[in-house]
């Protein structure tokens, strides 16, 4: 029974294993994985560790940490041995008075304990000990493999065409999808129960068929004289440049998964909406049976319609040669070079607002015309419009809100209710939010990536200084001439003395341009250089904090060797402590790259949460008060610290994460190198910015009083 027990935890494991194996990934799969000449991690390994890292028993020279390695195991074993005497007496004495040699936590695994702590510290010609090329390999192997799978994986999933977030649809396509699901839902119903009455009678109506286009491009559901809807595709007007020249990029791709996708739409709505008409009976009938969510089956459909186009959409836009750019690049240098690509992980496969204008084009019931019987159509309208509004169907963060009432006075949202009752201050503030970090008309939504919006914040007002910075310049040197010793210069100064007020405004307000300028170049170097450089930097850190684990492991493997020798009861829980260790340079890399991704996740999704949570708080601590540009300026100061709070924060995943997780198994110090590297690159910034109060121009006013008053009459 104990070893049955014994057996469960092994049983459980294999049986977990068996989806890792069908996906091929084992030591094979990882080693190959590990071993690419190309990968810049084995690379620097082997540059910090020698050849030991290519051949662990016999590498080609000893390398310097070998020769290190070799002198501290040779110690080691020393001091090593006199324990082992010390305690073999010790048992030996107790193993005497108890008359057993084995009990008192004591058992046959002691001596071979000891006897592989001793092989494990015994130092290889190259110096390096058995212990010591054990977490060389698990963390070269293991730990540069699974993350080189990961990337790959992740790599090959972009390039495939999907995107890290999971995008909305555009409400153009989902009004587009109700349409059709409508239409065939109007043919379904009507000719369910046309069928039903000729079961007791006869009729001259005609059944609804569905007519098609000899170009595929309009489907027709119509009896030949009602009509339940049409549905087309809009034709592609030519593309062309400002200039009214055609370009050269081809849309017969676009144009053919356009036609793709609404075939494929209108052939899964039709389905659907006899499956719908099915169930919708026999839960007439009193069967229990459980009716089709109307509000998936459409999201569904708008979903795929997009994805298709928008894979032959940036096919066309030169996209898939700059996704199999990074996919070669990755694959090829290995898992560290991940960080320095996030902006192409971030926008890879993002949906184009010419989708929208793509979306079919859709009629609904006709009001003339001989359709029979309509009973059935109307009950099925009704139950759409109770799911419509009562669906449990969940769309991505972000989403145009469309479970509404078709009544034009009720606002879309609770936002557009709190905006109609700000004050006009408010509502420019918000407007110049939204401008700024969701594009103009953009169909699908809230959905926000802060780092890449203020990005481009940050470079505009780098530009908007140097516009100034330009024109005060120009303004001065006309000035100057206009009052310098030229004779047509004195003339006009001494008649109308434009030169004189002209230079005495310019060097009144020098003061105030010249502060503006070092807030503008402050804050523009912030958004537009420091912020998109957080994830290299974190990632930096990183990466430090993984090698320096790698070097601290190999040198601790002498000691974790040593805990082995000796009987049980005298160990303890010594060596566990080491194979946390060892677990940590194996998964540790892996999980860089979880917090990578992690991190881009979540700077969109709370970056689009606190675009949606901007208003109600603006409404609720401005309420009705009035304080003009000084609070206009404070908000958008507050939104955009917030933005980079969250990328700073986000981003660090990549250096806590794997802490976090290894403190799960029993927690172990964690390497804390480059700990303050954002800070400080930060405060360099910080530090430009802070330079405003010496601006150029500005007077120091000092005390002019005598020295002898002291400020009483």
């Amino acid at each position: 029974m104990k070893l049955l027990l014994r057996l469960l935890p092994v049983i459980a494991l294999a049986a977990l294993s068996w989806p890792a194996l069908a996906n091929s990934i084992g030591y094979d799969s990882i080693n190959s994985a590990a071993t690419r000449s190309t990968d810049l991690s084995r690379q620097m390994m082997v540059m910090v560790f020698g050849d030991v890292v290519n051949n662990p028993l016999q590498p080609a020279t000893a390398s310097f940490i070998g020769v290190l390695y070799g002198v501290f195991n040779g110690i080691v074993s020393g001091m090593a041995f006199m324990w082992f005497v010390a305690i073999a007496l010790r048992a030996t004495v107790l193993s005497g008075n108890r008359g057993r040699v084995f009990g008192e936590g004591n058992t046959v695994m002691a001596p071979v304990s000891s006897l592989v702590g001793f092989m494990s510290l015994i130092p290889t010609p190259s110096g390096w000990s058995i212990s010591n090329l054990v977490f060389l390999w698990t963390a070269s192997i293991m730990g540069v493999g699974s993350a080189n799978l990961l990337v790959d994986s992740a790599a090959d999933t972009i390039l495939s065409g999907q995107s890290m977030i999971v995008q909305p649809v555009a409400g153009q396509t989902v009004d587009a999808s109700r349409g059709i699901f409508g239409m065939y839902l109007c043919q379904e119903a009507t000719n369910t129960e046309q069928a039903d009455m000729h079961q007791y009678g006869s009729s001259s109506t005609p059944p609804m068929g569905t007519q098609t286009s000899g170009d595929g491009r309009e489907i027709r559901v119509t009896n030949g004289s009602a009509i339940c809807g049409t549905a087309r595709i809009p034709a592609s007007a030519d593309d062309s440049t400002w200039y009214n020249f055609k370009t050269t990029a081809t849309t017969a791709p676009v144009e053919s998964a356009q036609l793709s996708a609404f075939r494929t739409m209108n052939a899964t709505l039709s389905a659907a909406a006899k499956n719908y008409v099915s169930a919708y009976r026999s839960y007439q009938d009193g069967n229990g049976t459980k009716m089709p969510d109307s509000e998936k089956i459409i999201y569904q459909a708008a979903q795929e319609y997009e994805n298709t186009i928008n894979r032959a959409i940036t096919g066309i836009n030169d996209e898939n040669k700059i996704r199999s750019e990074m996919n070669d690049y990755i694959k090829k240098n290995g898992w560290i070079v991940l960080g320095a690509w996030y902006q192409s992980f971030a926008t890879a496969n993002n949906k184009v607002n010419e989708i929208a204008k793509k979306s079919p084009i859709v009629s609904g019931m006709s009001n003339i015309g001989e359709i029979g019987v309509s009973g059935l159509n109307k009950e099925l309208n009704m139950v759409v419009a109770t799911q419509r509004q009562n669906s449990t169907y969940t769309p991505p963060l972000g989403s145009a809100n469309h479970r509404i009432n078709d009544s034009t006075g009720e606002a879309s949202t609770a936002n557009s209710a709190l905006i109609e009752l700000m004050p006009f201050g408010q509502k420019r503030t918000n407007y110049v939010i939204q401008s700024v970090m969701t594009d103009s008309g953009n169909p699908y939504g809230q959905q926000v990536n802060p780092l890449l919006k203020m990005k481009a914040i940050g470079d505009y007002t780098l530009t908007s200084a140097e516009i100034v910075f330009a024109t005060f310049t120009t303004a001065k040197a006309i000035v100057s001439g206009a009052t310098g010793k030229n004779p047509a210069a004195i003339i006009i100064n001494s008649l109308t003395g434009a030169g004189d007020i002209a230079s005495g405004v310019l060097s009144a307000i020098a003061p105030v341009v010249y502060f503006i300028l070092f807030l503008l170049l402050s804050i523009g170097f912030s958004l537009s250089i420091f912020l998109p450089f957080i994830p290299l930097i974190y990632w930096i850190t990183a990466c430090t904090s993984w090698l320096a684990t790698v070097l601290i492991g190999t040198t601790a493997g002498t000691l974790w060797a040593w805990t082995h020798i000796g009987t049980e009861s005298d160990k303890g829980s010594r060596a566990t402590y080491g194979y946390i260790f060892l677990i940590d340079a194996a998964i540790r890399p892996g999980l860089m790259v979880f917090g990578f991704f992690f991190a881009s996740l979540v700077v969109v999704a709370i970056g689009t949460l606190l675009n949606i949570l901007i208003v109600p708080a603006m409404a609720n601590v401005q309420v009705d008060s009035i304080t003009g540009l000084a609070s206009f300026i404070g908000i958008l100061m507050i939104y955009a610290r917030i933005c980079t709070m969250l990328v700073s924060s986000a981003f660090s995943l990549q250096v806590y994460m794997p802490d976090y997780v290894i403190a799960w198994l029993g927690g172990r110090e964690a390497a804390q190198i480059m700990k303050g590297a954002v800070e400080s690159t930060k405060n360099m910034f910080v530090g430009f910015g802070g330079k405003m109060g010496s601006a150029p121009g500005l007077k120091k006013i000092g005390d002019n009083s005598p020295e002898s008053q002291d400020g009483f009459k």
